[in-house]
């Protein structure tokens, strides 16, 4: 395996969806608006996808620092350990390793992988900086700046220092600030120079609360795990410290929110005169969403459910294997929310595409 291949698997780009799909379907709602660049749209959405991957590293780094446990007695506890995040460094930092085969690499060589993801992504960015001001001026530039040194503010301090976000129990609302309005208004200032509408913002707040329940609905099935290890997530702070379903309660509550909320701006817009009503297309993961909910509180109450997928909650991918690595409970809540995410967002490209074109 290249070099590069190794650090973009180990970066976790299996999450990379949860960036990209916010960015094109951006890309595709600033299609006819004023100064739209389209060839900026191949930049910024590798730029994106590159920041993304980097900031993914950046949290492996901080995380590793952070915790003064080894990696297998993590892994006994917590499922977010035995899905082997930072399992690819080696335990002692200094060990002369290198990246291929089953060696490990050290915190020096995660460092520069971090700078080399950040840095592409920042020459993506000047691409569109420069586009912008030869083309339209100086003035078209300022949202991009903005968002940019707002997004890599926000995505070192998730879990660097001096914020460190995540270990204070907000580290889904900042995912889903990050990769829904950050990430959209950003696309749209730097294709169109426009930095802001409340047309994207209301989309985006949609999709980025899609995306904050994906991590969310990952934090209230480790709520637990996660109290045992002093992680503090989002979850946890609803949780409380005594137990009791008034915390079970409230956890609900707030994956409904997250749930129905896209679906409540949705129609906000459509009333408003924003969006055509086709959009509302995308209503058909709403039952998803409604089940997502329902599945959810059933793990949190310890209710029985049946954990078995069924065909319109879209590709599970490697079912057999998670059940025989004992995952598949947590995978099963975890995949759906990330799929709803994934429908509403492709239903909603292909929509708009199909009415610009006619």
């Amino acid at each position: 395996m290249s070099k590069i291949g190794f650090w973009i698997k180990n970066a976790r780009s299996i999450s990379l969806p949860q960036s990209a799909l916010p960015c094109l379907t951006a890309i595709v709602l600033c299609i006819g608006q004023e100064g739209f660049i389209w060839w900026l749209a191949i930049p910024v959405l590798l730029g994106i996808c590159a920041a993304h991957l980097g900031m993914n590293l950046a949290d492996d780094y901080f995380d590793y620092q952070h915790d003064s446990r080894t990696r297998a007695d993590l892994s006994s506890t917590s499922i977010r350990a035995r899905m082997e995040k930072c399992h690819y460094l080696a335990e002692n930092s200094s060990e002369n390793t290198t990246i291929n085969g089953d060696k490990k690499a050290t915190i020096s060589q995660l460092g520069w992988a971090i700078v080399g993801f950040l840095s592409f992504a920042g020459l993506m960015g000047v691409t569109a900086f420069a586009a912008q001001w030869i083309i339209h001026g100086w003035q078209a530039t300022i949202g991009i700046v903005i968002y940019a040194l707002l997004g890599l503010f926000i995505g070192i301090n998730y879990s660097g220092k001096p914020l460190e976000l995540g270990f204070h129990g907000l580290g889904e609302l900042v995912i889903g600030l990050i990769f829904g309005p950050l990430n959209m208004l950003g696309v749209q200032a730097a294709l169109t120079g426009t930095p802001f509408s409340w047309q994207m913002l209301c989309m985006s707040i949609a999709i980025g609360c899609m995306v904050t329940n994906i991590l969310y609905v990952h934090s209230v099935m480790e709520v637990n795990a996660d109290a045992e290890l002093g992680k503090m997530t989002f979850a946890r702070l609803l949780n409380g410290k005594k137990e009791g379903n008034n915390g079970k309660r409230r956890m609900i509550v707030f994956i409904a929110i997250f749930a129905i909320m896209p679906f409540v701006l949705l129609l906000l817009g459509i009333a408003l005169g924003w969006w055509s009503p086709w959009y509302l297309l995308t209503l058909a993961t709403l039952p998803m969403s409604i089940y997502l909910i329902h599945s959810t509180r059933l793990f949190a109450y310890g209710l029985p459910r049946n954990d078995t997928p069924h065909w319109w909650m879209g590709p599970m991918g490697d079912w057999e294997g998670y059940k025989k690595a004992g995952i598949d409970w947590f995978l099963y809540r975890w995949i759906l929310a990330r799929n709803i995410t994934t429908f509403f967002c492709i239903i909603l490209i292909i929509t708009h595409i199909i009415l610009r074109i006619c």
